[in-house]
């Protein structure tokens, strides 16, 4: 039996502040106008440094931000080694697991293929899932974060998810119903 997604209360709280952390990055931009484009009102007075350090380039690398390895944070709206209720949409149970966090990893790279490594219990008996396939970033939302698609190539299908700071999140088919029921949290350890 093959097992198998992204709203998380983390993914939210992390929603949340990057929005919150825009936000003021532009007020104090604004130079007290409004406009976070427009000139400050009064210009300083001291002329700059003449060293002013290292040029960055404001534009985002939309995949070059999330390579690295993951671990788990979160299944469903809870933590590894919690027992997980995993049930379909209709409410179907699937079965109940606790899930290793030692044991289960997300490794993203460069040339945008995932290893998706699982490991989890019934308390009866241990369970692996191993999946591999491409990413890809959908473009780059309004809120900061990447929306990607994954295509396995282990089962031939593909599933959702999103990148926002050093956490990646997905919704799973983990059953192998073609219903994604489950949502996985994982934040970058690299």
């Amino acid at each position: 039996m093959r097992r198998r997604t992204l709203e998380t209360p983390v993914i939210y709280r992390l929603t949340l502040a990057l929005s919150c952390a825009i936000g003021l990055t532009l007020a104090a931009c604004s130079g007290g106008s409004g406009d976070a484009t427009a000139p400050d009102a009064d210009p300083p007075t001291q002329h700059p440094s003449p060293n002013p350090g290292p040029i960055v380039d404001p534009t985002p690398d939309p995949q070059g931000g999330i390579q690295g390895s993951y671990v788990l944070e979160q299944i469903n709206q809870s933590k590894p080694g919690q027992l997980v209720t995993i049930a379909n949409p209709d409410g179907t149970v699937i079965g109940l697991y606790r899930f290793d966090a030692a044991a289960t990893s997300l490794d993203l790279d460069a040339l945008q293929t995932f290893d998706l490594q699982l490991s989890y219990t019934d308390d009866k008996d241990t369970f692996e899932l191993a999946d591999e396939g491409e990413f890809k970033g959908v473009g780059q939302a309004p809120d900061g974060s990447l929306p990607l698609t994954f295509t396995s190539k282990v089962f031939d299908d593909s599933f959702t998810g999103v990148a926002l700071g050093d956490i990646v999140a997905f919704q799973y088919d983990l059953d192998g119903d073609g219903q994604a029921e489950t949502k996985f949290g994982f934040r970058r350890t690299d």
